[in-house]
């Protein structure tokens, strides 16, 4: 099993979102998160005090696969990525050892 992650701009996830339910995929998990920004930094005014916005929100994408699915994953959320910006996004996937439902007290493969 493997666990694939992605991380990209709140535009781009329901394009991701959409094309992972064509592939059977049931859950995953969404988390809002802060990456550094590729342009330039933003200089604000709050209550006469200045401070700099150098990073952009974006959404980090969690899902785990079993081994056979994982390369046509990480091949459809690269190309969705891709086409939408160069800078729009990160993919990777990390191994996992162990996987428990614990709801239901499932292990591995069936866990999923």
């Amino acid at each position: 099993m493997q666990l694939i992650t992605a991380v990209t701009r709140p535009a781009t996830f329901e394009s991701i979102k959409e094309a992972l339910a064509l592939f059977g995929v049931r859950g995953m998990t969404v988390s809002q998160v802060a990456r550094p920004s590729s342009g330039s930094a933003h200089i604000h005014v709050y209550r006469g005090l200045k401070y700099t916005i150098d990073t952009e929100p974006s959404l980090k994408i969690e899902l785990i696969a079993s081994n056979g699915e994982v390369p046509d994953l990480m091949h459809v959320i690269s190309k969705i990525l891709s086409v939408s910006d160069p800078d729009d996004g990160v993919l990777w996937s990390s191994s996992v050892d162990i996987l428990a439902r614990v709801r239901t007290g499932e292990y591995g493969l069936d866990a999923l």
